[in-house]
C-alpha cells in the first residue's frame, strides 16, 4: 500500500488489507479516505470495499458507515455502493444470526420513504431467499414479511417484496 504509485495500485493493496480486521486495516482505510475523499467515485469504491468485506460481524461496520460524513442515504450511488456492496457479502449478508437480513430490512423501510425505486432495487437482494438452508430462509422470509406489513409501503417495494415471497 505504502509503495503504490497510483490510486489503482493503492486500492488493490487496500482490498487485501481490508479483509483482515484490526488497527492496520482501520489505519489504512482512514489514510486512503484522507487521500481520495474529494473524488466521489473513489469514495464510492471505498464504501463498497468495506461493505463487501467478509470480516466477522461486518454489519456493525456498515451501520457505522451510514453515519460517515461522505455517506448520504438520499444519494442512490452511495446506497448502491454501501448497501448493495453489503448484500454482495455471502458471509455477512447471509449471517447465520440473521443480522444481515435484519439490517437490509431496516434500510429498505427507511429508503422506501426517500426513494422507492432505490428501495425496490435493494429489496431484490431477498429474491433468492428460497435457495438457502431452512434457518436462513426463515430469517429472510421474516424480513420480507416485515417489509410487506409496513404501513405506506410504496408500489415499487411492494411489487418486488411480494414477488419474492411468492417465488
Amino acid at each position: 500500500y505504502k509503495s503504490a504509485t497510483n490510486m489503482t495500485e493503492q486500492f488493490a493493496a487496500l482490498a487485501a488489507i481490508a479483509q483482515n480486521p484490526g488497527k492496520t486495516r482501520d489505519d489504512v482505510l482512514a489514510d486512503f479516505y484522507g487521500k481520495w475523499q474529494h473524488d466521489f467515485l473513489v469514495v464510492n469504491k471505498w464504501f463498497a470495499l468495506q461493505a463487501m468485506s467478509d470480516i466477522p460481524g461486518n454489519v456493525e461496520n456498515v451501520r457505522k458507515l451510514l453515519n460517515h460524513p461522505a455517506f448520504d442515504l438520499r444519494n442512490p450511488n452511495k446506497v448502491y455502493s454501501l448497501i448493495g456492496g453489503f448484500c454482495g457479502s455471502p458471509v455477512n449478508f447471509h449471517a447465520k444470526d440473521g443480522s444481515g437480513y435484519k439490517f437490509l430490512g431496516e434500510i429498505v423501510l427507511q429508503l422506501d420513504k426517500i426513494n422507492p425505486q432505490v428501495a425496490s432495487r435493494m429489496v431484490s437482494a431477498f429474491s433468492r431467499w428460497k435457495r438457502h438452508e431452512e434457518d436462513r430462509q426463515n430469517l429472510a422470509k421474516a424480513q420480507l414479511e416485515r417489509i410487506m406489513s409496513s404501513n405506506g409501503l410504496s408500489e415499487n417495494v411492494f411489487e418486488i417484496a411480494s414477488k419474492s415471497l411468492a417465488a
